[in-house]
């Protein structure tokens, strides 16, 4: 299995595999890229920029991508202070939950 030699900032030194680092490539080749990976030394998470060239090469040794899944986006409008005024009104009365169904289950 290939070994990777990385620095963590409190122990120095570690070998690692590919199936110990998580490889988080930017937009762009190389530009807001990093890779992490918890040290076996110390237990902490240690969290590092790649620039173009070491994502190659993390990815030639067979470091996995972590790709990012964008959450769907609502088409509903912002909540505003309005909508919060309107909650804590509906809250302070004592049929908040029935007034709440009726809204939701008219």
């Amino acid at each position: 299995m290939t070994t990777i030699k990385t620095n963590c900032p409190t122990c120095g030194e570690v070998d690692l595999t590919p199936d110990d680092i998580e490889l988080h490539p930017g937009p762009d080749a190389g530009q807001g890229s990093f890779y992490a990976f918890g040290c076996p030394g110390c237990q902490g998470l240690v969290r590092k920029e790649a620039d173009e060239r070491v994502v190659r090469l993390l990815v030639s040794a067979g470091v996995s991508r972590v790709v990012a899944v964008a959450a769907p986006q609502s088409q509903d409008p912002p909540l505003t202070y309005d909508d919060l005024l309107d909650l804590h009104a509906l809250l302070a009365t004592d049929a908040w939950f029935d007034d709440l169904l009726d809204l939701v289950h008219p």
